[in-house]
């Protein structure tokens, strides 16, 4: 099977927030496409996730979120 990939990027210099999160899901959901979710963050640069909404969870993304913002 294919499936077209999408990338999302965060415009502000900074790690993605819950509603960052819920928003690239639900995106992915609705287009049913894999999902690049991209930042930046000052002294370490670009970050990447990739989302496959079939693979993860909600829950193991917010869970992700808190580890990466530790």
């Amino acid at each position: 099977m294919v499936r077209e990939l999408r990338t999302l990027v965060i415009t502000e210099e900074r790690h993605p927030n819950e509603q960052d999160i819920l928003d690239a899901w639900e995106f992915a959901i609705n287009k049913h496409c894999y999902l690049e979710l991209k930042w930046f963050v000052p002294h370490y640069g670009w970050k990447t996730w990739f989302i496959d909404t079939e693979k993860n969870t909600l829950e193991e993304l917010f869970k992700n979120l808190h580890i990466i913002k530790d």
